[in-house]
């Protein structure tokens, strides 16, 4: 994307069957829209305002890995320390002993 602000429009688009709008090619280029881009859309009566998100899912799995890695911790080790925390969570809500019952 370019660092001056751009700003175009209007620009005619037509919903198609499936509901699905076409972003016309020169906006994409303008403003760097790849395919897969997410994006938030607000709407005020009969105007629609799309704003580009940024999935933050990769990012936070990139850090938790590393601090597993730097923590010498396992997937197997989270997996079984949350069955713990459940155990203590029904008995604690519930008052049942889950313990060897999975």
């Amino acid at each position: 994307m370019q660092s001056s602000p751009i700003i175009g429009g209007p620009a005619v688009i037509q919903v198609r069957e499936r509901g699905q709008l076409t972003i016309p090619a020169e906006i994409r280029r303008e403003m760097d829209i790849k395919d897969g881009d997410v994006f938030s859309l607000v709407w005020i009566e009969d105007t629609f305002i799309a704003t580009r998100r940024k999935l933050v899912a990769p990012q936070v799995a990139e850090a938790i890995e590393a601090l597993m890695q730097e923590e010498g911790v396992t997937l197997e080790d989270l997996l079984q320390n949350l069955e713990k925390q459940r155990e203590l969570y029904v008995k604690d809500k519930y008052g049942i002993e889950t313990q060897g019952l999975s």
